[in-house]
């Protein structure tokens, strides 16, 4: 008992740590002008590239020091960034009750929804994820290189994101991990309310952020710790950062979106497959609206630009590639895993009908009540459709098992009707009449869905490859919702109905 206690409170002062860096970098950007909610998206992320690079300076030179010097020096500094700010505190209750007029039970109710997800960070970590972690902290004591020579030792994925969990292990605690999943989940919110204002009213905005959040497979991954929801946080702090870059090019968000591209890398191989899209993206629209040289001139004028270099480099992993590759000649080792589509463009249409399967049963996580109350399973009637109109013309191409939608309580735990019945009739929206920059990021994710659906066989569970799709994507709801359609009251219901999917996946999921 006593153990467990010292764990918990180390947690408890680990989350004070972070939470400290993330306030004074959130005072930072709110002095630079950007809104409540684009401040608190970027400090989270921030504070997640900072802490990232210091340890992985850690991993490969293996001194520990580096880190724990470093953390404790910008501990010193955000306190007292802090103390300086401590006058913008009450601007920042002002803010949050602006917000709360909208619709002041939703708004207290997320807070005890937040205030549990917060608890929860804190509770031990899972046996099973306190071992992907031992190898992270061998090397950091030993130096990667000259253990990744020895042929002991696996290739290694990208751990842009993974390392974050090394701030818990440098104290042998095994609580605490959830922190940064609920701050990568407080981060999506943030990003997408943000997103959402520059298309549709502060009410509509704090909807559209209330649905994303109610996504039940999101509010999992805010409990049990991963990486899933870093990658997706990162991935959205991204576009948050692009459209600033394009309403106003300046030094600070240029820098930002160039190391949030390179953050995007991770063990996640969605991430691999967004991170080249959403460069691609961010170079064209960019160029589109401003041409180059706006950017020429504000690189030009500022050499402490040359400073993103070193952790542009640190968060390409090309060093940790070019070692496994040289070392293990197996790399992507970890990867073989993961099965590919065979079939080409025949598999990726197969594989495309099959997540629409997927979505609209994922949709209806009334299932149980059907099956209870009517004898009657939405999941069969699906399955047996499908083998009539599918199975004949495409059979089993682009899959790697036989699909089958049988439910279970897995199932309860994907993108829920948000992301059927509002996310993808967003996104066609948005293609058809949707402004230029909307209209391109819409594009881009369509691109998205489709490389997955080509790339990678169809395997149950592989609704994890389509996060980014979904919650990334999320807040081109606010465009779908017009204040001449989306009256008052369907503003509240709507509210309403994601609290009540949020209430019900915690109790589900604890």
């Amino acid at each position: 008992m006593e153990i467990e206690t010292l764990y918990l409170l180390t947690g408890a002062l680990i989350f004070v740590h972070v939470f400290s860096l993330c306030a004074a970098a959130f005072f930072l950007f709110l002095k630079k002008g950007n809104t409540f909610a684009e401040s608190a998206s970027y400090a989270i992320i921030s504070v997640f590239m900072l802490l990232s690079f210091v340890h992985q300076i850690s991993f490969i030179t293996g001194i520990p020091l580096i880190a724990t010097g470093m953390e404790a020096a910008f501990l010193l500094a955000s306190l007292l960034l802090i103390f300086r700010h401590r006058a913008h505190i009450p601007g920042i209750f002002k803010a949050l009750k602006s917000v709360e007029s909208v619709n002041p039970i939703s708004f207290v109710f997320l807070g005890v929804c937040f205030v549990y997800l917060a608890i929860h960070a804190l509770l031990p970590l899972p046996k099973d994820f306190q071992n992907e972690f031992y190898a992270i902290a061998l090397y950091e004591k030993s130096g990667f290189f000259p253990l990744g020579a020895t042929s002991e030792f696996p290739a290694f994925l990208p751990v842009n994101h993974l390392i974050l969990f090394n701030t818990l292990l440098r104290f042998d605690a095994h609580a605490g991990a959830g922190i940064f999943c609920f701050l990568a989940y407080l981060s999506i919110g943030f990003s997408t309310y943000a997103l959402a204002r520059r298309y549709s009213w502060r009410g509509t905005a704090f909807t559209t952020a209330i649905l994303i959040l109610s996504m039940p497979r999101l509010v999992v991954q805010a409990i049990y710790p991963g990486t899933q929801i870093i990658s997706v946080a990162v991935a959205l702090f991204c576009i948050l950062a692009l459209y600033r870059s394009c309403e106003r090019p300046t030094l600070m968000d240029l820098i930002l979106l160039i190391l949030g591209l390179f953050f995007c890398v991770s063990e996640n191989i969605s991430s691999m497959i967004f991170a080249p899209i959403l460069f691609v993206l961010s170079s064209v629209v960019l160029f589109r609206r401003h041409g180059i040289s706006p950017w020429k001139s504000i690189l030009g004028k500022n050499r402490l630009s040359l400073l993103v270099i070193a952790p542009a480099l640190i968060f390409s992993q090309s060093w940790l590639f070019l070692s496994n590759f040289l070392n293990k000649r197996a790399w992507p080792g970890a990867f073989s895993a993961i099965p590919f589509n065979p079939d080409g463009i025949q598999g990726a249409l197969a594989n495309f009908i099959r997540y629409m399967f997927e979505g609209f049963n994922a949709a209806a996580p009334l299932e149980l009540f059907y099956e209870k109350i009517f004898k009657w399973s939405m999941a069969e009637n699906l399955e047996l459709f499908y083998d009539f109109s599918v199975i004949p013309f495409l059979g089993d191409r682009g899959a790697a098992q036989v699909f089958h939608l049988a439910w279970n309580p897995g199932g309860m735990f994907s993108f829920g009707p948000v992301g059927f019945f509002l996310v993808l009739p967003a996104l066609v929206y948005a293609v058809l009449r949707g402004p230029r920059r909307l209209k391109s990021v819409a594009l881009a994710f369509f691109v998205y869905f489709y490389l997955a659906s080509l790339i990678l066989a169809w395997a149950p569970g592989n609704a994890r490859f389509f996060e980014i799709f979904y919650v990334c994507s999320g807040f081109s709801i606010a465009f779908f919702l017009p204040p001449w359609r989306f009256t008052k009251t369907k503003n509240r219901a709507f509210q309403a109905a994601g609290c009540i999917l949020l209430f019900l996946t915690l109790l589900a999921a604890s």
